[in-house]
């Protein structure tokens, strides 16, 4: 409510809460999609009059004209990553009749602002956003215009939206059961900047997996990018090379990205150390590259593809009409290569 009041909008879940009931049946009244009690549309009713609320004519819209077409948000077009994640959502859309508006904002405000227009002014059916908007204040303008939403590898920070994301700690607790099997307990870790809650997650069961295996975790292993740059290998290459100015130098490096894992290891072989013999690498995500890297890397494997199309049979689903939001928790598994060897 407070954000209401500081916008002085009035909006369909203020309208449900006042009225004690669900949004849903609040969209089923005003658009007279389904039959409602004489008591319920009495009270709805009476609490539009009494807030003044003025329905967005977009949001009220949207069942009767439909677009057949659905909006992906992705901040990166060059990271793999996407790339995969992209396909899988456009192949199952494809499946069920829906083409894909690919919206990829860069990591840039003005951009994120203008695609969110479009969204709202009915250019698509529903979105599948892929990555945390910078502006926090769009989540709210993408709630309110009533676009159905799906969150795929974005851990979800509240109950509006259904979500598919990958268990992040149980993949990271896989890179340092696998390493620490291979004789390896003097491990760093490479990060891009934690923006998100998955790279978070992923720094943070770094260092629980560590204490928890009883291995010294040394602060100058911990190497973390603080700015927000768009090219993830040129932050592995940075992290890299500071990495080798510590002392001691670990025997292993758990990367939080492949895209980071393959700049590090460039980093590593530019300054004449060889890999796996002296330094074990292990990457996060298993893009294509991950396989065609010299030496091949070690990673954990996201399953892309299928989150997209995990998020677009949850996208479809409350296209349709259903109110019951979802959530996915997907498992990752490890993927052994030949960055990674035996210590001696």
């Amino acid at each position: 409510m407070e954000k209401r009041k500081r916008s002085g909008r009035v909006t369909m879940r203020d309208v449900a809460r006042e009225a004690r009931v669900s949004q849903s049946t609040v969209s089923r009244f005003l658009n007279h999609t389904a039959p409602l009690s004489a008591e319920t549309k009495e009270r709805i009713r009476e609490v539009i009059k009494k807030l003044n609320y003025r329905p967005h004519l977009v949001a009220r819209n949207f069942k009767k004209q439909r677009t057949a077409s659905l909006g992906l948000f992705v901040p990166d077009i060059t990271n793999l990553f996407y790339a995969e994640l992209s396909r899988g959502v456009a192949d199952m859309a494809q499946k069920r009749g829906y083409s894909v508006i690919l919206y990829a904002t860069s990591y840039n405000r003005d951009l994120e602002r203008s695609f969110v227009r479009l969204v709202e002014q009915g250019q698509v059916d529903g979105v599948v956003v892929a990555y945390s908007l910078i502006e926090d204040s769009l989540w709210n303008v993408l709630f309110e215009c009533g676009i159905p939403l799906v969150l795929v590898d974005i851990y979800p920070f509240t109950e509006r939206y259904p979500s598919v994301v990958m268990d992040n700690e149980k993949g990271i607790d896989l890179a340092l059961d696998y390493l620490h099997r291979l004789g390896h307990n003097k491990i760093a870790y490479l990060g891009e900047p934690p923006y998100v809650l998955t790279l978070v997650k992923r720094q943070r069961a770094f260092l629980t997996g560590m204490q928890r295996r009883g291995l010294t975790i040394r602060d100058h292993w911990i190497v973390v990018e603080e700015k927000t740059q768009l090219n993830r290998v040129e932050i592995g290459f940075s992290l890299g090379k500071r990495l080798l100015k510590k002392s001691p130098l670990p025997t292993a490096v758990v990367a939080s990205s492949d895209l980071v894992a393959i700049g590090a290891m460039k980093a590593f072989l530019n300054a004449g150390m060889r890999i796996p013999e002296d330094l074990s690498v292990i990457g996060f995500d298993d893009i294509l590259l991950a396989s065609y890297f010299h030496p091949s890397l070690t990673t954990i494997r996201q399953p892309k593809y299928h989150m997209g199309e995990v998020g677009v049979e949850f996208l479809l689903r409350l296209i349709e009409g259903e109110t019951t939001f979802q959530h996915a928790l997907l498992e990752p598994c490890l993927v052994e290569r030949n960055s990674c060897q035996h210590i001696l």
